[in-house]
């Protein structure tokens, strides 16, 4: 499948080729969703209206996406400067190309208003800061039925798109990338365009003390069960089940795919040039952060491709705040918009429209609030 001209591939152009030269004719979108309570850390994330209200972004999120507007809150999810969620662009992507999707539930603070899949041992993330993050056991219990999902869904004619939705979630996943050995502090990225590094630093040095252990650990799970979250390790899951049944995968996401893939290279997933990350321009532009360094250093192999969108010509302020560094990617917007744009051939002019139109609808949807 040729390249269209909304997507670049930054490396691994042999194996990105070799995943879309198999074509689309069998591709689903699934959205992992889940809530940790380091989001309520003020400072640490931007994807709510406060810090509270990011433990229920996640269900707001995909109800938004699934219906046009949220049903558990009356709040479309926006940053406190009412920057709108990413989720605007993956539903404009999914109608544009038709896409079918699943959300899947793997630690929300609330269950969404919408069908969805619970994974077995679903569960909040704890503030590692202060306490672990998951038990042994729903660590296990995320990856064994992730896994088993993953094996539901997938099969050797599959494209897998999976995305996700967790604020704070880079925060975890720079501390699972360190305390698996590799060097995140300072490389992954923020919903904010002042990129709070060195709150993400105490955090993590806070869980080092707190655990007592030296680093880097050697067993995954447990670097989990006191570092991580229940959605990296969900995805993890999910990743090992696909592949196993032959699946593709993107990873439809940023920096914190990137702690995906070293949790996966930790359990000696094998991935057979079968999975690339999929992002936006806004985050491989990123200048606080590195995803590329990090694929590098952990999965060289793996193609990192990216939706060249721009917003700058756009006339709505909110939408024009992307390309000021706020949001830059979430909820599998990055990897949707490529997989749309091959499906269908999609040019910026169709769809900065359509991003546009849905953009005013929400505004409207708000107003009436």
């Amino acid at each position: 499948m040729a390249e269209q001209s909304i997507v670049k591939v930054l490396n691994g152009r042999e194996v990105w080729d070799e995943i879309t030269s198999r074509g689309f004719s069998n591709v689903l979108s699934v959205y992992f969703i889940a809530s940790t309570k380091i989001s309520t850390i003020p400072g640490i994330s931007l994807a709510g209206v406060n810090s509270e209200l990011t433990l229920y972004t996640p269900a707001l999120d995909v109800e938004y996406l699934t219906l046009g507007k949220p049903k558990s809150l009356p709040i479309v999810p926006t940053t406190p400067d009412g920057v709108p969620t990413p989720a605007l662009l993956t539903r404009v992507a999914i109608q544009l190309s038709g896409i079918p999707y699943l959300v899947v539930n793997c630690g929300s603070y609330i269950d969404p208003q919408i069908p969805h899949v619970d994974i077995p041992g679903k569960a909040v993330g704890g503030r590692i800061d202060v306490e672990d993050s998951l038990t042994p056991e729903a660590v296990s219990k995320l990856f064994d039925g992730s896994r088993t999902l993953g094996k539901m869904l997938g099969s050797e004619s599959s494209l897998l798109v999976v995305g996700e939705s967790m604020p704070g979630g880079t925060t975890s996943a720079m501390a699972i990338m360190e305390a698996l050995g590799y060097r995140a502090v300072g490389r992954v990225s923020s919903a904010s365009p002042s990129n709070p590094h060195d709150l993400k630093r105490e955090i993590f040095e806070s869980a080092v003390k707190r655990v007592g252990k030296r680093l880097p650990l050697v067993e995954p799970l447990e670097v989990v069960s006191h570092f991580g979250d229940p959605l990296h390790i969900s995805i993890t899951g999910f990743l090992a089940g696909a592949l196993e049944r032959g699946a593709r995968v993107i990873l439809a996401g940023g920096t914190q795919m990137s702690a995906v893939l070293a949790l996966a290279r930790a359990l000696g997933i094998r991935f057979g040039g079968r999975v690339a990350i999929g992002t936006t321009r806004w985050i491989v532009e990123d200048r606080s952060s590195n995803l590329l360094g990090l694929v590098k250093d952990i999965y060289p192999d793996v193609p990192v491709a990216y939706a060249d969108v721009n917003f700058l010509s756009v006339r709505h302020r909110g939408l024009r705040a992307y390309e000021e560094g706020y949001v830059k990617e979430g909820v599998g917007a990055g990897g949707t918009l490529i997989v749309s744009a091959l499906l269908r051939n999609i040019n910026m002019e169709e769809l900065l429209k359509a991003v546009q139109e849905e953009y005013e609808r929400v505004v409207s949807l708000a107003q009436e609030s």
